[in-house]
């Protein structure tokens, strides 16, 4: 009886933490999609809607490995490479979004973080689940460690996009911020 009482309680713990580096690891997706759905809009009013609206259904059904694959191709960089002009013609708008890095080799250890962070969530998922005895103690104690080993990366990666979300959001504020004040549109003026 005792020995039931303690599978119980160990296989509560397991999953409680196995809930939370899920809902990490969801969290983690739903930041990649936001990031990328506004990293790149151009054109006018009307069309920057529209685009932003393509966006999200697109990147909705994406694969976190997916996800990440376009994040680190259109979003992060290198600070020395020179950024390619927007493709559209007559009046418009052009608003993108990367996170640039001055040293290279930084860059290539993020990336390679990224993509382990995707390797970690599908061995979970589509391994170390799969495998796991439900009648072994041992087996939810080897998930409780491996499981609370994850979590600290999830969390920073986390805390990394919060800091890219809140930057973006700040950007965006000040700007509106600017173009209401009245010294704005007689700065520009003045320049022309």
């Amino acid at each position: 009886m005792n020995e039931s009482l303690d599978i119980e309680a160990v296989r509560a713990e397991a999953l409680r933490k196995l809930g939370r580096n899920i809902v990490n690891f969801s969290k983690i997706e739903a930041g990649f999609k936001y990031l990328l759905a506004v990293s790149q809009l151009e054109g006018t009013g009307k069309t920057v809607s529209d685009q932003l609206r393509k966006n999200q259904n697109r990147l909705r059904k994406q694969t976190l490995g997916k996800l990440v694959q376009e994040f680190n191709k259109n979003i992060l960089g290198d600070a020395s490479q020179s950024e390619p002009k927007p493709d559209f013609f007559g009046k418009g708008i052009s608003c993108s979004f990367k996170v640039t890095y001055d040293n290279p080799d930084f860059l290539k250890v993020h990336k390679r973080t990224l993509a382990s962070i995707v390797a970690e969530r599908n061995e979970l998922i589509h391994q170390n689940l799969a495998l796991i005895d439900t009648s072994s103690v041992e087996d939810y104690h080897n998930l409780i460690t491996l499981l609370d080993e994850q979590n600290p990366r999830l969390l920073a990666q986390l805390e990394e996009m919060r800091w890219m979300m809140e930057t973006l959001r700040e950007s965006w504020k000040a700007f509106k911020d600017l173009s209401k004040s009245p010294n704005f549109l007689q700065s520009i003026q003045s320049k022309q």
